[in-house]
Parts: structure tokens; sequence; C-alpha cells
């Protein structure tokens, strides 16, 4: 009798260092929620039934990591739990290696998705694209891993070899491919003139130091003719809030850019960074599934700030401020603490950005459909365009 009574006190504690030690360590003070005794107590209960009549004998530490991370991801598949290893790795900044495979991830249902693939890098000469699901990582299911723990785990020495098992978007199936990792320069801003009079200029991903590499290039557009501007996101995937608003304020030198929502501390706004408007002609931003992050804060207050239509198709929906947040033993977890919020007031967290003109083709069709047909419509743009359908 002692023995099942110290069982199930070590089950009631450890249920009770499960939601309050989350709770501490977020709020930075243990919160008396209602009901909080009735939900223990059933959660309490049900760990017992788990551990004495599962059909195999349970790793208790599993089990309750595995509550953990069902109890963040229930609230926002961008929180994660770490352990007290992997926190320690990430409070350090340790990524992993300095290599890569070019994919940038994010979870939808469960499953670790492909947001966006670098150009030229080991991923895109795969074939790899928005959309696909990454099974396994070296033999790994990444059917429970995070966001962090599966980027970390795609870095390495450079010329070392990852193997992924992949269900590609455009197909049935699996497939099993293997990279290569190596050092992946992400690729500046880059312009194209179009006669007669537009300029497209490239934004691959937003890096310390693009907004400056935007503004030169679209000097340069202007001083070959340019009088209409294309803003090309598609598979921008980045989390430079600082580039986004640098970039941003490139348009609009004075304002709102984007909203942080807060639950406690309250919005805090950040403001155009007052520099030269750099271009106050017709602008079109184009974006597809693979516009995440900062890129889509630079959509949003592009639409808003200085009434630029959106066109291609709807942006993934990566609109949260996470934060790294210690527990009381060493691990960790991600938590989403705010939202991003355009000057209007809209969030695109989940749903993405819906576009102002739907346009058919993706990023990969060798002759660019979607870019072809977003030049059209800009030559056609003279004002701010109402929503409309191709």
């Amino acid at each position: 009798m002692k023995i099942k009574a110290d069982r199930k006190l070590m089950l009631v504690l450890s249920t009770a260092l499960v939601l309050f030690s989350v709770s501490g360590a977020l709020m930075g003070r243990v919160v008396a929620v209602e009901g909080t005794y009735s939900y223990l107590k059933l959660f309490n209960e049900a760990l017992y039934l788990i551990v004495h009549n599962y059909v195999q004998p349970v790793q208790l530490n599993g089990l309750m990591e595995g509550a953990y991370r069902g109890m963040l991801e229930s609230l926002d598949p961008a929180n994660e739990y770490l352990t007290a290893a992997q926190y320690e790795k990430a409070f350090r900044g340790d990524t992993g290696g300095p290599a890569g495979a070019g994919l940038t991830l994010s979870k939808k249902r469960g499953y670790l998705v492909v947001v966006s693939v670098a150009v030229r890098s080991p991923a895109a000469e795969a074939g790899m694209r928005t959309g696909d699901v990454v099974v396994t990582i070296d033999g790994r299911s990444t059917r429970h891993m995070g966001v962090w723990e599966a980027a970390r785990a795609l870095r390495g020495k450079p010329g070392t070899r990852v193997s992924l098992n992949v269900s590609p978007l455009a197909t049935a199936g699996r497939k099993s491919i293997a990279l290569l990792r190596r050092l992946i320069a992400q690729p500046a801003p880059s312009g194209m003139f179009e006669a007669p009079d537009a300029g497209v200029v490239s934004l691959p991903s937003l890096q310390a130091g693009d907004a400056k590499r935007l503004d030169l290039t679209i000097a340069g557009l202007r001083k070959r003719g340019a009088g209409r501007l294309l803003l090309d996101l598609r598979g921008c995937a980045s989390e430079g809030l600082a580039e986004s608003i640098g970039a941003a304020s490139l348009f609009i030198p004075q304002g709102t850019i984007v909203t942080v929502a807060d639950r406690y501390d309250g919005d805090k706004s950040f403001k155009a960074d007052g520099r030269r408007s750099a271009w106050n002609g017709p602008l079109v931003v184009l974006v597809d599934e693979g516009t995440a992050g900062a890129c889509e804060v630079l959509a949003a207050a592009l639409r808003d700030g200085r009434s630029a239509p959106i066109v291609g198709r709807r942006t993934w929906g990566d609109g949260t401020v996470r934060a790294l947040l210690p527990l009381q033993h060493g691990d960790g977890i991600f938590l989403s603490t705010g939202k991003f919020e355009s000057p209007s007031g809209k969030e695109w967290h989940g749903q993405g950005i819906e576009p102002d003109l739907q346009l058919d083709g993706r990023l990969t069709d060798p002759d660019d459909p979607q870019l072809k047909r977003a030049i059209e419509y800009l030559r056609g743009v003279s004002r701010p365009a109402g929503r409309q359908a191709a």
C-alpha cells in the first residue's frame, strides 16, 4: 500500500510541477487560475490510469514530455518544449553548425512543413518546395519534433550529409533525399528592368543590411527609367523584423509599420525610421505561400501604409513573436508572446495575407507566369486597386 501511495504522490507532484512551473516561468509568479485544482485532479487520474493500465510499461519522463509538448502545441504550433540540454543550446545560440540545407520550416497540423527553400541551396537542387512535409531527418521521426529542434538537426559541418524522408506536396507517397550541407549565402536584393517603365525588385530574404541594399537597387532602377515598381517577395521567409521595418521605411517615410499586440505589456508600435522615401510611384507587391514572418510584415505595411496592391497567392501566416523562457529544472519553452498587426490592425497568423489579386502559377515554374501577370497588372496601376480576381 505504501508503494502505491508513494507512486500516487509522485504523480500528483509531477502534475503540479508541469502546470505551476510553466505558469510561474511565464508570469514571473505563481498565478491562481480558476478551477486549477479540478484540472490537476483530472490530469492526475488520467496519468495514474495510463501508468497502471497501458498495454506495456510506461516511461514517465517520456510521457510527461509528451504532455508538455501537447499543452504548448494546442495553443500554437509555433510553441515548443525544450529539454534541459536543448534549452542550454538554444540559450547559447547553438544552431548546430555553420552549414545547412536551405530550408525554412514550420509546423502545421502536427507535421513539419517546408515554408520556403533558399535559392541555389541543396534543398532547391533536390527539387524541394513550399508545402513539402518532412517526415524524418536522419531516420528520426519529426512527428514530435519542434521547429527549433528540426532546424538544428538540418545543420552541421560543410560537406556532411543529412538524409530526409519527404512527402512532396505535388505528388503522392514519399521519397528519400540525401543533401550535402554547405554554407549558404542569402542572395541580395536584385533588380530587373522591364521596358518601357517597369522595375522588378526581387527580395528573397530580409537579412542584416538588406534594407540598404534594397535602397540601392531601387535607385539603380530609377536611373534606368523605371516609373513603376514590382516588389517580389515570393519565397521570402525571415525573422529579421528590424530589416522589414527598414525596408518598409523606404516606401513609408512616417507612421506605423507594424504593431506587436502583447497580452500584458500593452501593444507596441514600430514606426518608420524617418529615412528619405526611395519610391513614390506606383507599387505592387508579389507574394506566395513561401512569404512568411518579417516578409509578411513588410507586405502588410505596404498595403496599409502605401496603398500597394498585393498580388499572387496567400502567404504562409507566420505572425507571432516568440520568446525563449526557462523552466525550474533547466528545461525551457519557445512561446508565442505577441502577435503582429498591420497598421490597420489586421493580424495574419495562422491564416496568411490574402492577395488583392489572386494569381496562378508558382515560383518553380520555368516560364514564371505569375511574374508576367504581375508585371501586366503593375502597368495598369495608377492608384490603389480594389480586391478582384484574375
